[in-house]
């Protein structure tokens, strides 16, 4: 088997990045004026706004965030400028936005007002399809009921809730705010008054986490009737107050490569075992029919996303967007190879992967060589393989990003 697990698809992102950095070059002031004066090729587009505050940092986060020191009023007025400016270019005009997602951070840490200014402007400045997926990201703590009414009545259909766990003794390790009992409350709560999808996110395998905790998390997402549930393994990154800890020696995190393996499996099955859920990528779990995560399955197959908010990043056609600060914005060029490339790797995020879509990204001889490496997977029992695709299985969705990073790495040796 393998000897490492790669958790996240960042794991394989970075293996491209790596491959073409030397490749890649700053688009020109000249260039970036002639592709938002042009029409795209694709109508399809998504709109990601970057929210980089909360009034709580979690333990594990190292994200683009700060602590809140402000009322945020002058990033709203920023945060408007920046839809009126792009939304008024030839690209954008051309664009139906089929998602919109506020990231972060914590997007609700705005006031009611300010969420109402800032939703308001995105309905003006740009066109959302009927259909438009429209999603924030929260904590329970700052999303009110006030809040809520405004966010639903301006076209929010979406909450990814930031729950991590139920457990009060992994709450108090990951810094949660609320004991189990409320928050389970307080979920439930916005789950009868929201009309759109609540989804949330679990961590497993947190420091001495049992098979049990991780258990009753599952059981309580379905007591909740909870539309989907992201579940990712602890991810400890640099700058984060754990990474901080460990080096400092105050804190200790034995990762055990079985207990993983365990847990995630104990998660997945629990859910799986209801006869309700299924799995609609590797690391989300969806009561059958509901959740479309449109945000994720748009960026894998490459659709613009236009960034706003400091710590954004996006792309349109082949250049990648980035903003640094409030004056500082990089656009950098992209090429058709290094987009090939990730496209394919969004195909390995998912449980099915059909062999047409595999070979619209790379030539025969790789095809094959992926082929044989996907029957070495077959015989470890990590999937079975069809006529015309693959499926992933047991122990082959633990392994999926692995596994996703294995391809990716025989295509990039052909590149």
């Amino acid at each position: 088997m393998f000897e490492k697990r790669f958790k996240s698809h960042h794991d394989v992102k970075s293996i491209i990045g790596a491959k073409f950095k030397s490749s890649k070059r700053m688009g020109t002031p000249e260039e970036i004026k002639v592709l938002f004066d042009s029409e795209p090729k694709d109508e399809t587009g998504i709109l990601y706004i970057h929210t980089p505050f909360c009034d709580k940092i979690c333990s594990f986060c190292n994200l683009n965030r700060k602590q809140l020191d402000n009322d945020l009023e002058e990033y709203t007025d920023f945060l408007i400028s920046e839809f009126e400016k792009y939304g008024a270019t030839n690209y954008m005009r051309h664009k139906r936005l089929e998602v919109v997602y506020f990231g972060g951070g914590t997007p609700t840490i705005f006031k009611a007002g300010q969420l109402e200014r800032i939703l308001e402007s995105i309905n003006k400045n740009f066109i959302l399809k009927d259909n438009c997926e429209f999603t924030f990201e929260t904590t329970l703590h700052n999303l009110t009921d006030e809040k809520l009414e405004v966010m639903e009545r301006l076209g929010v259909n979406r909450l990814s809730i930031g729950i991590q766990t139920f457990s009060d003794r992994g709450r108090k390790i990951l810094n949660r705010t609320y004991d189990k009992e409320t928050a389970v409350k307080r979920l439930g709560e916005i789950k009868a008054k929201f009309k759109g999808l609540v989804c949330v996110d679990i961590i497993y395998n947190y420091p001495d986490q049992t098979p049990e905790e991780v258990k009753e998390d599952a059981e309580i997402v379905h007591s909740l009737n909870i539309d989907s549930s992201s579940f990712y393994s602890l991810m400890i990154h640099e700058g984060s107050k754990m990474s901080k800890d460990i080096k400092d020696d105050v804190f200790h995190l034995d990762y055990k490569l079985e207990t993983d393996k365990e847990l995630h499996n104990t998660f997945m099955n629990t859910l799986l075992d209801t006869g309700e859920y299924e799995i609609l990528e590797i690391t989300k779990i969806n009561k059958k029919g509901r959740d479309k995560y449109k945000y994720i399955t748009l960026s894998n197959k490459g659709t613009d996303i236009l960034p706003v908010g400091l710590g954004a990043g996006g792309k349109l056609g082949n250049y990648e967007m980035f903003r640094m600060n409030y004056e500082r914005q990089f656009f950098s060029y992209s090429s058709d190879e290094e987009q090939r490339i990730k496209n394919l790797s969004g195909l390995f995020q998912y449980p099915e992967v059909y062999f047409e879509d595999i070979k619209k990204f790379v030539p025969d001889n790789t095809f094959n060589k992926i082929y044989k490496l996907l029957e070495g997977m077959k015989e470890k029992e990590l999937m079975d393989i069809n006529k015309d695709h693959i499926e992933l299985k047991g122990d082959g969705l633990f392994w999926g990003n692995t596994i996703g990073r294995e391809v990716i790495s025989i295509s990039l040796e052909e590149e």
